[in-house]
């Protein structure tokens, strides 16, 4: 098996000096002993990933084991399409009687449900690193639709079972009705990742700067109703370790609100399995862990595309490595989504998808470039949302921040579709080099030299995008989209601007 996590002995400041040294590790409980080796030679690195080639073991410790296989962690919630309901999912070894216990007041837990459980193997996915060496065990993945909850209402839960032991105890609040009255507060980024929180590094590239995306999402938590991830969501890529690195950094956040998601190429995409770009992206993962981690209101495996309510916002998430062009089976889905929404309720209606509709690069590979995707995106969807007044499209996969004018056919029109790409999360930023040097006249906000994350906040006639950059906190930049009462939205026309 691949390393969980390695280090240089030179990043103990002894080691040269004195020959010897010291390194402080976090571990994180993966259902399985851990051994910690000293290695010379046999590690390369190359731009995504290390390789190792015949290293020589120098010493390695006894095996450390950690006291619980089944403790219960990587707890984080999930919105079906009824606001009195919330999906919990968390992983043991092999719990026989998992269950989750919650109720409206701290250590009264009135309600209980058995859960149910599932897992997958290197047999379910498609190909290597996944299926051989960056394969790991994912335990059992335990779910719970906890019921009958009142909307809008706060709620206390664990998660466990009594022979293990249960979780620490945590709290929610239950989606609410959908209303134009209600506010909603989302937190919305893409192509996050992970990363090793001692500093540490592993096989596969890994993202650092997530941690500070996390940290402060988490420090805003109190006004903050869900998270939307917008696609490219460990980096895992076939190395399944970091899944648990992953779930680990964000239960501090999923387990307080549901964490929404959107696949992405790096989950799904692999030759011959469906996805549109035959492309090796997912390393061979071809979708299964996301999906079977990621229980969304989908309508059935390997269709994951959904929409649901969230106070006065109806949001519609596709899949951009399945087939979307006009008469496929999500196009179907996605007109008849964007067609039955009601805009009495929720007069705000946000797409979201991971590759780009409106993007700023020089990317013109095809089929799978940035800009030829974008191009068919435009010719299968975008006169949906002009049909169906699309307010605002969310879109990560280029790693930068981009935000356009109201634009439908590359040009801006009063009433149109605000286009966000918000692929700044945590993966490497773009280069320079990645960008034309005349930026496209739909194009108002742009940073390819910063990590972050977009927050929506949204009421009856207004809808406030706010890009926070990591390295302050601070807001950068700012558009407000106000609502008349023909459901158009007059978006950077009425107040936008951007912060220097």
């Amino acid at each position: 098996h691949a390393p969980i996590s390695f280090q240089y002995a030179s990043h103990s400041p002894s080691h040269l000096k004195q020959g010897r040294g010291s390194l402080l590790l976090r571990l994180v409980n993966m259902r399985d002993d851990v051994i910690i080796g000293f290695f010379r030679k046999g590690l390369s690195t190359a731009r995504e990933m290390a390789t190792l080639h015949d290293p020589d073991p120098v010493a390695v410790t006894e095996k450390v084991r950690f006291r619980n296989w089944n403790e219960p962690l990587q707890g984080h919630l999930a919105l079906t399409r009824d606001p009195t309901e919330m999906i919990l999912v968390w992983v043991t070894w092999d719990a026989t009687a998992p269950e989750a216990r919650w109720g409206r007041k701290h250590g009264k837990l009135t309600h209980h449900k058995k859960a149910s459980s599932s897992t997958y193997t290197a047999k379910d996915m498609c190909g290597p690193p996944a299926t051989d060496f960056g394969y790991r065990d994912a335990g059992m993945l335990h779910q719970v639709t906890m019921d009958n909850l009142i909307p809008g209402a706060q709620y206390y839960y664990i998660f466990g079972d009594a022979t293990s032991g249960w979780s620490e105890e945590f709290n929610f609040t239950a989606a609410p009705l959908p209303g134009p009255n209600t506010t909603t507060r989302a937190v919305v980024y893409g192509d996050l990742g992970c990363g090793h929180q001692d500093g540490t590094m592993q096989v596969i590239r890994q993202q650092p700067a997530s941690l500070n995306t996390t940290r402060l999402v988490q420090n805003r938590l109190n006004v903050t109703d869900l998270v939307l991830h917008i696609g490219d969501i460990s980096y895992a890529r076939g190395f399944a370790s970091v899944w648990d690195v992953f779930f680990d950094q964000i239960q501090p956040i999923a387990t307080r609100v549901p964490y929404m998601v959107c696949i992405g190429n790096h989950e799904r995409d692999w030759p011959n399995t469906g996805s549109w770009d035959d492309s090796y992206d997912s390393f061979g993962e071809c979708g299964v862990p996301h999906e079977m981690r990621f229980p969304m209101p989908r309508p059935s495996l390997d269709q994951p595309w959904y929409g649901f309510d969230y106070g006065s916002v109806h949001f519609v998430v596709m899949s951009t490595e399945h087939n979307f062009t006009v008469g496929s089976t999500q196009y179907q889905f996605l007109e008849r989504e964007l067609r039955t929404v009601d805009r009495s309720v929720t007069p705000w209606l946000v797409f979201a998808g991971h590759r780009p509709m409106y993007v700023h690069t020089n990317d013109d590979s095809t089929p799978s470039g940035e800009l030829a995707v974008a191009e068919l995106l435009r010719t299968s969807l975008e006169q949906l949302f002009k049909n169906y007044s699309v307010d605002l499209a969310m879109w990560g996969h280029d790693h930068s921040y981009q935000r356009t004018c109201p634009v439908f056919q590359e040009s801006c029109m009063e009433g149109a579709t605000v286009h966000i790409v918000a692929g700044m999360g945590g993966q490497k930023l773009g280069s320079d080099s990645e960008y034309l040097s005349k930026q496209p006249n739909w194009l108002k906000a742009f940073d390819s030299k910063h990590f972050g994350y977009t927050r929506l906040t949204a009421n009856a006639t207004s809808l406030v995008l706010e890009y926070v950059r990591n390295e302050d906190g601070k807001i950068w930049d700012t558009d407000v989209l106000t609502k008349h009462s023909n459901h158009k939205n007059t978006a950077g026309l009425i107040s936008s601007h951007r912060h220097p």
